[in-house]
């Protein structure tokens, strides 16, 4: 009986003419093509939800300078059109004015749609833009930015303060 199954189960490869005509060597094509693709498919799913295209763990990146007085949360993949957050951490003197100047040319892919605490004295500084924070007590300052992806492509951005503090990194805005 297992012969039989055997026999039936090799006849169904086999091309035929009658009643349809079918080339099983091009299906079979066809069939590993499609295995392919479903694999590709699902792997491009992993990828999003790990944050490929936006936030996520793929994305979402920690840096701080070797001084330790900057430090910046961002995401480095974006999405033409939507808001991520940045948060600049400044360190300095408990109750001192601590500047930071945000360089580089993200501002040509990146719109800012809100900056919270609002700074002290904000100036421009070239192709960027300065920043005046009161540092608290313990002599921390944070700035949270809001994001417009507005670009393609990827964009340097570069924070600085002006005790030579500088934290350097690329963003990369998807269409």
């Amino acid at each position: 009986m297992t012969d039989e199954y055997d026999q039936d189960d090799q006849d169904d490869h086999r091309s035929r003419e009658f009643p349809v005509r079918e080339d099983m060597a091009f299906q079979h094509k066809v069939w590993r093509f499609e295995r392919v693709g479903w694999y590709v498919l699902v792997l491009l799913v992993i990828l999003t939800l790990l944050g490929l295209f936006s936030r996520g763990p793929l994305s979402s990146r920690e840096m701080h300078s070797a001084d330790g007085s900057i430090g910046v949360e961002y995401e480095k993949f974006h999405r033409n059109g939507s808001t991520n957050p940045m948060i600049i951490r400044l360190k300095g003197a408990p109750g001192a004015v601590l500047e930071v100047e945000l360089g580089g040319d993200w501002l040509e892919g990146f719109d800012v749609q809100s900056v919270q605490p609002q700074p002290m004295r904000s100036a421009a500084a070239g192709p960027g833009m300065k920043i005046w924070l009161q540092a608290d007590g313990e002599g921390q300052a944070n700035l949270h930015l809001s994001l417009l992806g507005e670009g393609l492509g990827t964009y340097q951005t570069r924070i600085a303060t002006s005790h030579g503090a500088v934290v350097t990194f690329n963003q990369f805005i998807f269409p």
